[in-house]
């Protein structure tokens, strides 16, 4: 039995208005910690450098490989942000029915967000690509419209997924979507967008033709629930940079190859809190999140073309890996356990620094491999400096940092 007075766009737009008003609260924040002129000085130096970079650049330069690694992964990714609840499965399962405006919604809000960055994307490749084809403004307008073509159909395929049973075939539909964009995009920068727009009609017929026989449910209240917790975990694990978010939750993930790490500690409650902060590390999201940092940066420093580009590129990721690890003091605020144990707080401070210390130590000397590899002695510096850098930081600002917040807790 359905409900008559029920209004799904009337639902969206109230969730939307609160999702909002939170979003702007903690960029609000975010912007009073100078995060935004920090990324601003960040585009202004790339931009510079990335003309410089291109004025050396042989027009023969393999471009393909750039346009995936940028491209691919903005038009493959299509999470659709629902802001379901999970009180929604049993409250509006008997209207399921009715929700079509809600989701079209949603889809709208997701997709327009998504096309943006998208478009961003492709203007940030273009100029390397007019350097090597000689592409004009034409060119680009009709390339963006059929990267957008390709995000529109990506986001249908994502939201069809989500009506499956079958995790498994979720999954498979997933890798198929992401090989069909790679070679989608790598047909239309190599052979042009005629070529991409017929394969892409081909694969949407074939793809149709494959799911056709999967079972569904009409809406996958379970689906949908658990991606939007985890999409609404990485933007509070975002704003967590800047400003204490209680409501983010903590996802443990048990990394038994790393297990060792933590059995040369000693036994002792001085290194309580270090080994504390060591699990914490290793075992949350926030390890995954320096794997990626470190892997971006090693491959920009490889790349670059000039020791003063590579330095630049090495004191940026130290210091946006700094930025995240700084969050890792409130891992456990909200953890009552820690005051049921004998443990003196005033080892936490200098416990916590050196293992931020520690890690971006080990960060710096897997940076430092490419950079100093064919380079000549007065490369060394960089390292060196980046060494002072952190140990001044760590050793006396977060330090001082720590010790005046747990002040304030006590």
């Amino acid at each position: 039995m359905s409900l008559p007075s029920f209004r799904a766009q009337a639902l969206w737009q109230r969730r939307f208005h609160y999702y909002m008003k939170e979003a702007i609260g903690y960029w609000q924040y975010a912007a009073r910690s100078n995060f935004l002129g920090f990324l601003l000085f960040l585009v202004i130096v790339s931009s510079y450098y990335y003309a410089k970079i291109l004025q050396r650049l042989p027009t023969d330069y393999p471009y393909l490989w750039v346009v995936l690694l940028l491209l691919v992964p903005f038009t493959a990714s299509s999470p659709i942000r629902t802001l379901t609840r999970s009180a929604d499965r049993m409250f509006l399962l008997r209207v399921e029915h009715e929700m079509g405006a809600y989701f079209r919604s949603a889809m709208r809000y997701s997709l327009s967000l998504q096309a943006a960055w998208q478009t961003i994307a492709l203007v940030a490749v273009w100029p390397l690509y007019h350097h090597c084809t000689g592409a004009g403004s034409g060119d680009f307008l009709l390339m963006l419209a059929l990267l957008l073509l390709f995000k529109l159909a990506n986001g249908l395929a994502s939201w069809q997924e989500s009506r499956w049973v079958r995790e498994q075939a979720r999954r498979l539909s997933a890798g198929l979507r992401w090989a069909a964009t790679l070679g989608l995009v790598a047909i239309q920068f190599a052979y042009g967008p005629v070529w991409a727009g017929l394969s892409a009609l081909a694969l949407v017929v074939l793809w149709l033709g494959l799911t056709r026989p999967v079972h569904k449910y009409w809406i996958g209240w379970d689906y949908l629930i658990a991606r939007e917790k985890q999409q609404q975990a990485r933007l509070y694990a975002f704003f967590n940079w800047f400003v204490d978010v209680p409501q983010l939750p903590t996802r443990i993930t048990r990394r038994a190859w790393l297990a060792g790490l933590t059995t040369w500690i000693p036994f002792r409650q001085q290194s309580s809190f270090f080994y504390l902060y060591m699990k914490t590390l290793l075992r949350t999201e926030m390890f995954s999140i320096l794997l990626r940092i470190t892997a971006i940066g090693v491959l920009a420093v490889a790349v670059s073309d000039s020791l003063t580009t590579g330095g630049v590129i090495f004191f940026i990721t130290l210091a946006v890996s700094l930025m995240q690890l700084s969050t890792l003091e409130r891992a456990h605020r909200y953890t009552f356990w820690l005051e049921m144990y004998p443990l003196d707080p005033a080892h936490k401070p200098g416990s916590l620094a050196f293992l931020i210390w520690l890690v971006q130590l080990a960060q710096l000397c897997l940076l430092a491999i490419p950079l100093l590899v064919h380079a000549p002695l007065k490369a060394l510096l960089v390292p060196l400096a980046a060494l002072a850098f952190i140990s001044l930081a760590c050793g006396v600002f977060l330090r001082r940092k720590f010790k005046k917040n747990a002040l304030l807790e006590a």
